[in-house]
């Protein structure tokens, strides 16, 4: 029985994950260029692993950034994200308990935020939602392997051109 309830539940974040890339891929209110005031700046993008805390050390030493992108749900601990990606559909969130410890918080922040929230699906609970412009930056780049959040933060940056792209809490083995 908990073998097939298990099954059950994968086949459907698989049909949610997979509505979520097709919509993407219609390309409806996303950016179709490059943000030109990204060219040449330093940005701090900040996600959950123990190496955050480095940005947090940056931070009290007076190390500056144009601007900080916080991936999931750093956006509820870094302050005034300038811009935050969430590419889990926004009802991962909202409807199901899939992100465990983070849907409390990723529901009671994502509805505050002003920032742009790049993601794969426009959610009305989250009004600064904005598709991310995965059609554009894959022609642009010539490339299209991205296989997590941080993955398209990263791409996001190379597409617009950043000057620095300073890397904390991605810890991956």
């Amino acid at each position: 029985f908990r073998g097939r309830k298990r099954q059950k539940r994968c086949l459907q974040r698989w049909a949610i994950e997979n509505a979520c890339y097709e919509l993407t891929l219609k390309g409806a209110d996303m950016l179709e260029k490059p943000i030109p005031e990204l060219e040449g700046k330093k940005i701090a993008l900040v996600a959950m692993g123990n190496s955050q805390l480095d940005y947090h050390l940056a931070i009290t030493h007076s190390e500056k950034f144009d601007e900080v992108w916080a991936i999931n749900a750093m956006c509820g601990v870094v302050p005034n994200p300038d811009r935050v990606f969430v590419l889990d559909p926004p009802s991962r969130f909202f409807e199901t308990d899939d992100a465990g410890d983070m849907t409390e918080l990723m529901t009671d922040v994502l509805p505050t935020l002003e920032c742009p929230v790049y993601t794969c699906e426009l959610d009305k609970r989250v009004p600064s939602a904005e598709l991310f412009p995965l059609e554009p930056l894959i022609q642009d780049a010539q490339c299209a392997y991205l296989n997590n959040t941080v993955a398209y933060a990263i791409a996001f940056a190379y597409w617009n051109r950043v000057g620095g792209l300073n890397i904390f809490g991605a810890d991956f083995t």
